[in-house]
């Protein structure tokens, strides 16, 4: 029998017209990628997004478990999609957290290559920064705003 991944926490939202957004408080502990990233899915079938369901299930997975892992407690994901068809249209995924912050600068080397050991960690923030077509970190002056950035054609 399947298992069925329940929703993270507490989940709300904007009207259905652009800017759409929805946003998911995420219970720290390690299942809450994978509520996340099915919780997305929903979502981006939802709005005919379907083709990045693969892209954002995988910036999705490392921004939440950097969060999760360096903050602690619960964090709060939004996912919102801009633009019409005369303009560009955006999705953005948003992980905010309580954590102590870093400088993304000093976490991805800016050739994308070089020695790892002296990156934040692993090779997370490598793959948002090659998947999306933005991303960045925020100090929220209570923790940290990560996010990463989809174009939609």
């Amino acid at each position: 029998m399947p298992r069925i991944l329940t929703p993270p926490r507490t989940c709300g939202s904007t009207p259905a017209t652009p800017p759409r957004r929805q946003w998911c408080e995420l219970s720290a502990d390690e299942r809450a990628p994978g509520r996340l990233r099915a919780w997305l899915a929903g979502l981006l079938d939802d709005w005919r997004l379907g083709r990045l369901a693969d892209d954002l299930a995988l910036i999705a997975t490392e921004l939440a478990t950097n969060a999760l892992r360096h903050g602690g407690t619960t964090a709060l994901a939004t996912l919102s999609f801009s633009g019409s068809e005369r303009a560009s249209r955006v999705l953005r995924l948003e992980i905010r957290d309580s954590g102590p912050g870093f400088d993304p600068r000093e976490c991805v080397p800016a050739t994308g290559a070089g020695d790892l050991a002296e990156s934040c960690g692993g090779r997370g923030l490598l793959l948002v920064a090659a998947l999306s077509s933005r991303w960045g970190a925020l100090d929220t002056g209570a923790g940290q705003l990560v996010w990463a950035e989809l174009a939609v054609d």
